[in-house]
């Protein structure tokens, strides 16, 4: 005997039709020979449609059935009956899915030694791409099949590139099965809502994130196997299947790592970073580095360095930039705060 598998919805409907007059009129029947819902409306004194949209509901729990005796009468039956004919069909069916299920599990666990294999010899060690589908279809494969260790050094939120945009959820949620993530970001990000927004995702969930001085470059490596690189100066990403790229940036990220500052979300602001900003911003002035190059190198708008500029500028007296940085290597700032930051 087969019966129509129920929603959730339906099971909670059916539960609250199963109300107390139900109950009394499956009660009033126990322990007769037989009886009709005619009779038994009489005998209640409630309209007979009532009475067999009761006996409705107690014939599909299969509380009721039709008596032997006569034609249109009924019989109650036990409860211990009605789970023997209405629960066992159902247990078996559920058995006998658990059973179909380990048994592909068991076909399918044939064929993992040969994707495995032919995981470690691809073919394409390194695949240059811009289609943002592609991208996005590569970085779902390495983070789902991440289990071990993520890590990410790159940008703020507000200025990410298009693929660290499609692999956050992705990084997130990889972190949430129990991957090990370690993200780096430039000091600037402290001051970014956006990415403040994003890592009271992340810290909660198990990840570490910590800040830097600089951050030149950007990355991912999923368990040391898959690395995502630039690919020259426009949107184009490498994805490198070489396990000794990928351990090279993930020794390249843990020697940041070492010098980089914790990022506590419930500390404001730049939370302490900020003399390793500025020495950062005073070291590249003296170097005569143009704006936009140091705007990028430390992370941040070209707006936004030169507010910072002209608060350093102000701070030392300078009337130049290259004065600033000059003045701030004569007196020693530059050097102090680098040996304090190492």
């Amino acid at each position: 005997m087969e019966f129509a598998a129920q929603t959730p919805r339906q099971e909670a409907r059916r539960a609250d039709e199963v109300n107390e007059f139900v109950v009394a009129l499956y009660e009033h029947t126990v322990g007769r020979a037989d009886f009709s819902p005619s009779g038994i409306a009489q005998e209640l004194g409630v309209p007979q449609p009532r009475v067999e949209q009761a006996i409705g509901m107690l014939r599909e729990l299969r509380l009721v059935k039709p008596a032997e005796s006569a034609a249109g009468r009924l019989v109650a039956v036990s409860p211990e009956a009605a789970q023997m004919e209405l629960l066992v069909p159902l247990e078996r069916e559920i058995l006998d899915s658990r059973h179909r299920l380990a048994g592909f599990k068991g076909q399918l666990s044939s064929f993992v030694a040969a994707f495995e294999k032919q995981s470690r010899t691809r073919a394409e060690s390194v695949v240059i791409t811009d289609d943002r589908e592609e991208i996005e279809l590569r970085l779902l494969e390495a983070a789902q099949s991440c289990t071990t260790e993520v890590l990410v050094m790159q940008p703020c939120v507000a200025r990410e590139t298009p693929e660290f945009r499609l692999a956050r959820p992705l990084v997130l949620e990889a972190v949430r099965r129990g991957a090990q993530g370690r993200i780096l970001y430039p000091h600037t990000a402290r001051g970014d809502s956006d990415t403040r927004a994003h890592l009271g995702e992340l810290l909660p969930a198990g990840g570490q994130v910590r800040t830097t001085n600089e951050v030149r470059d950007r990355f991912l490596v999923f368990d040391r196997k898959t690395a995502f690189i630039p690919a020259g100066e426009g949107d184009a990403i490498a994805v490198v299947y070489e396990g000794a790229v990928a351990a090279f940036l993930a020794g390249l990220h843990a020697r940041v790592w070492e010098s980089a500052f914790d990022f506590d979300s419930g500390a404001a602001g730049y939370a302490g970073t900020m003399g390793d900003l500025k020495a950062t911003l005073l070291d590249l002035l003296a170097s005569g580095a143009k704006d936009e190059v140091i705007a990028r190198r430390v992370g941040m708008s070209e707006r936004t360095f030169r507010r910072h500029v002209a608060t350093i500028m102000q701070d030392l007296s300078a009337s130049s930039r290259f004065q600033a940085g000059v003045l701030a290597a004569r007196t020693g700032l530059v050097d102090l705060a680098v040996r304090s930051a190492a």
